[in-house]
């Protein structure tokens, strides 16, 4: 698969989004790719401090430069080089205009929400997973140094090939472990999650069908696999009735530090959003996540 070539940095000087940066710095490294940190300074607090200040924004916007060079030195990132920008107006837009110019391919943000729901995606980073023209990254506070043990998720999809290759090229930079799930909507999972209200399937009938989706997920792994020797990948099929929770019992269970998600654009609306599971799992997965979107996402977008 192609590497990432530009990737941009979002940068709101907090702890979290420190994290992301170097996170940013060490994967542009790993694929010798251009990296930007870009801040965006919200438009009214731009003409405010112009007001209170009795100055320009040319002016202001020079001295949040100055901050943000202040902050990127002070990031603990080594030699790495850093361009620096600071735009003014809507964070999302703005972003989502930085990647545009930058040709970026990759934009990484911290994850961290509200004060009162730290453990939840803050608004801004999950709008630019739904609606940015690009891959996403949200990296956790907590995370430290390379990621250990991934997940990603298979339906067979194109877009699952992508996510898929994304994984397993993270693996292989990080020296990772990888599970590929599949999760398996049988009617029997059925009857055990609603209470035994469905009439169950014999399970000679599940067993057989689990197979087969096992086979299916080793052949569909197989030849991505051959592209990134050396990685570890367990193929697992996984049988229950909600998708979204299999994947996150599985990520808790498994103290999985990165989600790999591929996202399926819906055509035909004003903008372009990403699949309601995949928004479910950003918002309540305990780790870092990778949003990988399919070929020409946000191109046709308003």
């Amino acid at each position: 698969m192609k590497a990432y070539s530009n990737i941009i940095a979002a940068i709101d000087f907090t702890p979290s989004c420190r994290n992301a940066l170097r996170e940013a710095v060490r994967i542009a490294a790993a694929n010798e790719a251009t990296m930007t940190a870009v801040h965006v300074m919200d438009e009214f607090l731009a003409h405010e401090l112009k007001r209170a200040l009795s100055t320009d924004l040319a002016t202001v916007r020079a001295d949040f430069q100055k901050r943000l060079k202040t902050f990127v030195e002070e990031s603990d990132l080594g030699t790495a080089h850093v361009e620096i920008e600071v735009r003014i107006g809507h964070p999302f837009l703005e972003l989502s205009e930085a990647c545009r110019v930058h040709a970026a391919d990759l934009l990484i943000m911290g994850a961290k929400g509200s004060r009162n729901d730290p453990g939840r995606v803050g608004v801004i980073a999950a709008k630019c997973v739904r609606k940015a023209p690009v891959d996403v990254m949200l990296v956790r506070e907590d995370a430290v140094g390379p990621f250990k043990h991934l997940v990603t998720c298979v339906d067979f999809s194109e877009n699952s090939i992508k996510a898929v290759q994304c994984a397993l090229k993270l693996a292989q930079q990080d020296g990772a472990s990888l599970d590929c799930l599949h999760v398996y909507q049988s009617a029997l999972a059925m009857s055990l999650d609603y209470g035994g209200l469905v009439a169950p399937m014999p399970l000679g009938t599940d067993a057989q069908a689990m197979g087969i989706w096992q086979e299916d997920l080793v052949n569909f792994m197989e030849p991505l696999k051959k592209e990134f020797p050396g990685v570890t990948v367990n193929s697992l099929v996984l049988e229950r009735v909600n998708i979204r929770e299999a994947i996150l019992d599985h990520v808790k269970e498994t103290h999985a530090d990165m989600v790999v998600l591929g996202t399926r654009g819906k055509t035909g609306l004003r903008e372009l959003l990403i699949g309601t599971t995949a928004e479910k799992i950003v918002a309540n997965a305990p780790c870092s996540i990778l949003a990988v979107k399919p070929e020409g996402f946000g191109k046709d977008a308003a």
